[in-house]
């Protein structure tokens, strides 16, 4: 899902001083009740192990995990733009998820990879730093086991969010809906109990300086733009749930939640289906790779319709599939004031776009400049209905100004 970043700040974990003592007490006037404070060397191996247990070892070694898999990202990747943005093509070999790829194809093993998987190296690190911090104060608080389940549930609420809220033919990646999921999750445990004042005050510090920037977008503007907003949503309300649950079945005795042991086994069987999942895929790549060749390399793109228009015949020669081409000749063609023939090449990258699950943008893109070819011929009606859609569009703000100056929006 593809978010740039969280947040800034964060905090280190601390260990709480009163329940060392209160362990260490408790193992010593079991072991021997007449010897008064006990063994020094029994007090420092009940700590060293209270130490050990808080280390957040499983949130870097997410971290890393999730930088290994962009690393073979980046290596598999069809085509990577200037900006480091790996194409829609690729992340569709590899396993985005968008209404039409899961439900309307039955592909439901995309599921499993897409929160694992980043467009770029920026959206890598933006979510990286915020599971650094947030996985510093959550992980030791309920356990390692705990902590990779609550990602593992709030990844699929975040697929389920995102698939909930975006258009159908909208592809996302990205395991912002699973940070979210965690930063609820340590909202509603900082409330527990078993936290001290500092700590919960720290831990609400947090999940509200990661929380707000990550929801409040959706609340206020509604989702624009390439940040996933709706898999953040999804993500945090299964990780609130999630932690919700937790509380309830927290022992009153008990420095961690209980069940630990039936956690680890269905993070194991997650991963497991993962691993399932990412053989599926490989097999399918083959079948994307010889697809992508047919579109222009990120290289050879122009940066704009009018610098492209200049060399839309030899790129519509050498790309006849691709609907850029088409859209790149019937600009040039609008320029000439050709229009029927711009018509034509427009219906073309509409036609072409249709079988293309990355090709949402291109497709409003011909269909708002077609409605102004319409109006032209003075077609007012027909341009206002293929307008239509357009000027509903929140993420593409150029169209919808383009075809507010022609008068076919309103």
């Amino acid at each position: 899902m593809t978010t740039k970043t969280f947040g800034r700040r964060g905090a280190a974990p601390r260990v709480p001083g009163s329940l060392l003592r209160s362990n260490t007490t408790a193992a010593v006037s079991t072991a021997a009740p007449d010897q008064g404070a006990g063994p020094p060397a029994l007090e420092e191996t009940i700590r060293e192990n209270s130490l050990i247990a808080d280390i957040p070892f499983l949130t870097v070694g997410l971290i890393v995990f999730l930088m290994l898999i962009f690393g073979v990202e980046k290596r598999l990747a069809f085509d990577v733009g200037k900006d480091g943005q790996l194409s829609a093509q690729s992340l569709i070999a590899f396993g985005a998820v968008s209404y039409d790829l899961v439900i309307g194809s039955g592909e439901w093993w995309r599921i499993g990879l897409a929160p694992l998987l980043h467009a770029s190296l920026s959206h890598l690190l933006g979510n990286c730093f915020a599971l650094f911090f947030v996985g510093m104060r959550l992980e030791p608080m309920i356990g390692r086991g705990w902590f990779v389940l609550i990602f593992m549930v709030s990844a699929l609420g975040g697929v389920a969010g995102s698939l909930y809220g975006n258009p159908p033919d909208m592809p996302s990646v990205g395991a912002s809906g699973a940070i979210t999921g965690l930063i609820g999750a340590l909202f509603v445990v900082s409330f527990h109990r078993h936290a001290d004042a500092v700590d919960q005050r720290a831990m609400r510090r947090i999940s509200l300086w990661f929380g707000i920037p990550a929801l409040l977008p959706l609340v206020v503007a509604g989702a624009s733009g390439e940040v996933d907003y709706f898999a953040h949503a999804g993500g945090a309300l299964a990780g609130a749930a999630f932690g919700l649950a937790l509380c309830a079945i927290w022992s009153a005795d008990g420095l961690r939640p209980d069940f630990a042991r039936p956690a680890a086994v269905a993070v194991l069987t997650g991963l497991a289906v993962s691993i399932l999942c990412c053989g599926v895929a490989a097999t399918r790549y083959a079948g994307y790779a010889a697809d992508a060749k047919q579109f222009i390399p990120s290289s050879e793109m122009p940066a704009t319709l009018k610098a492209g228009a200049k060399r839309s015949a030899e790129l519509l020669a050498r790309y006849p599939k691709d609907p850029r081409s088409h859209l790149l000749q019937a600009f040039a063609l609008v320029e000439a004031n050709r229009f029927l023939d711009a018509e034509a090449e427009l219906r073309k990258a509409m036609t072409l776009t249709s079988s293309d699950a990355g090709g949402r943008l291109i497709r409003n893109q011909a269909q708002a400049i077609l409605a102004v070819v319409l109006l032209e011929q003075g077609r007012r009606n027909e341009a206002k209905t293929l307008a239509a859609g357009a000027c509903r569009t929140k993420d593409q703000p150029a169209l919808r100004r383009m075809l507010e100056k022609s008068s076919l929006c309103g």
